[in-house]
């Protein structure tokens, strides 16, 4: 592992150089460690796939098994399987899902498939995009299996993290798993992704603006660990990407490795502390995820991860704003203890609504929840700690509309109905997410301050995603 103590030749290093380094933190002391011993991004990437291998198992005979979705199969053998063919690896494959059906990043499914693992296979490569990503770790993990990830899409960031999002009992959950000894994305494959995922990526990507904020205010409220590392380091690969927007759109090759960059870069953000998600994961994932959740419950439309994100991102940076114009002088202390709903409340409301999953939502609303009798003098230092609050979490925001702007000119989503959800879906994932998931955010200090539920339908009118 490369030791790296200073900060500017750390902000410095490209993707690849990333890879197997360990930075000695100047700003929270700790060690951020990325342990991925090769990270590429460029063309024409399948045929280095054998000098790969063989510095990531020096010296050994092996068997591959090659994990991917049955569902886009035929895709798969023209852009993967016809290069890789011609290298002459004995692979096996093990193609998950069915034709037909979108494959669901689940236990059931992750389990069974290491469960059915061959004794023989001793190396995995995940082709694909993010399930495949988050399934190809979870079946290595179980199986104690190296594993490489080859990117299909630029459409989420997870690639080069230490976690995955897995859905069990319908309930999706972050897992600390094993670490991909490589990670390739090949910008001809990304190219020729469907755009509708590369705009989920770009809409990953901008979550980074409301995420960190969240991370912040947590840090500043709650008094939990923060650091601007990972947020910095991702800034200038944000700087190469947003302008290219149009040339990603348009499939310029060069402008989609700028892309990957980011992706690439942005996944280090969480593994460099060990899986610890909030850098890229906030309030606008909080939404993402009760919309999967209504999709798993209710039946709704399933939407690609970054499409909901990216809808998520605007409404949240929106009420990030409109919080920001809120008067502390008129918080009324009294009269925010006299409306707190009770546990017993909260119980009963979650039980009316979400029935079965109920116990979900309690919970995270009791690991939160401050006492009552704490909570006048928490409220109160809030209150007399707003400005310094808001200049703590100004260097992490960006304006709404330009987060709707390049969600735009990506040709992405903007609009609640594009992805097939009603006002009243994002009302119920604006007012019961923060119960649904434990990470505090700013959709919990709406509630503490008492603006919800009253706020919530102004911050999607504001937002404008009801068009």
């Amino acid at each position: 592992m490369q030791q790296i103590t200073d900060l500017a030749a750390y902000y410095s290093l490209t993707p690849s150089q990333y890879g197997k380094t360990v930075f000695h933190c100047s700003e929270c002391g700790r060690e951020h460690r990325i342990p991925i011993n090769i990270v590429q991004s460029g063309q024409n990437l399948i045929s280095s796939l054998p000098e790969i291998i063989d510095l990531l198992l020096p010296n050994q005979t092996y068997n591959i098994g090659i994990i991917y979705d049955r569902h886009i199969e035929a895709k798969i053998n023209a852009l993967f399987f016809s290069p890789f063919d011609q290298l002459a690896i004995s692979y096996t494959r093990f193609p998950l899902g069915e034709h037909g059906l979108l494959l669901e990043a689940s236990t059931e499914i992750g389990d069974e498939a290491a469960d059915g693992m061959p004794a023989n296979i001793d190396f995995l490569i995940g082709v694909g995009s993010g399930v495949i990503c988050d399934l190809t770790k979870w079946i290595a993990t179980k199986c104690h299996l190296p594993f490489l990830l080859m990117g299909t899409a630029a459409s989420m960031n997870a690639y080069t993290s230490i976690t995955g999002t897995m859905t069990k009992d319908k309930v999706k959950s972050t897992h600390w798993l094993e670490t991909a000894q490589g990670v390739l994305m090949d910008a001809t494959l990304l190219a020729s992704a469907p755009h509708t995922m590369t705009c989920a990526g770009i809409g990953d990507l901008l979550a980074r603006q409301v995420a960190n904020a969240d991370w912040k205010l947590s840090n500043l409220i709650r008094g939990t660990y923060f650091c601007p590392v990972p947020f910095e380091m991702m800034s200038r690969f944000q700087d190469a990407y947003l302008p290219a927007i149009p040339k990603i759109r348009a499939g310029d090759l060069d402008a989609m490795q700028k892309l990957s960059d980011a992706i690439l870069v942005s996944g280090y953000s969480m593994t460099i502390l060990d899986g610890e998600t909030s850098p890229s994961s906030g309030s606008e994932h909080i939404l993402s995820h009760f919309f999967d959740f209504q999709h798993e419950v209710f039946g709704k439309p399933k939407n690609l991860h970054g499409e909901q994100v990216g809808i998520g991102t605007i409404i949240m940076s929106t009420a990030f704003e409109i919080l920001s114009e809120t008067d502390p002088a008129t918080i009324d202390v009294d009269e925010i203890q006299r409306r707190r709903l009770s546990l017993s409340d909260i119980q009963a409301e979650t039980d009316r609504i979400f029935r079965g999953y109920s116990k979900v939502f309690d919970q995270v609303v009791s690991k939160k929840r401050i006492p009552d009798e704490d909570f006048p003098s928490y409220i109160s230092h809030i209150i007399q700690s707003w400005e310094s609050l808001w200049k703590g979490l100004q260097p992490y925001l960006m304006p709404a509309e330009k987060i709707k702007d390049a969600m735009t000119v990506s040709g992405g989503f903007t609009k609640l109905s594009e992805i097939q959800r009603t006002p009243e879906d994002a009302l119920q994932a604006l007012l019961y997410g923060s119960w649904y998931r434990s990470r505090y955010t700013i959709l919990d200090l709406f509630w503490e301050l008492g603006l919800f539920p009253e706020f919530a339908p102004v911050i999607l009118e504001r937002s404008g995603v009801l068009g």
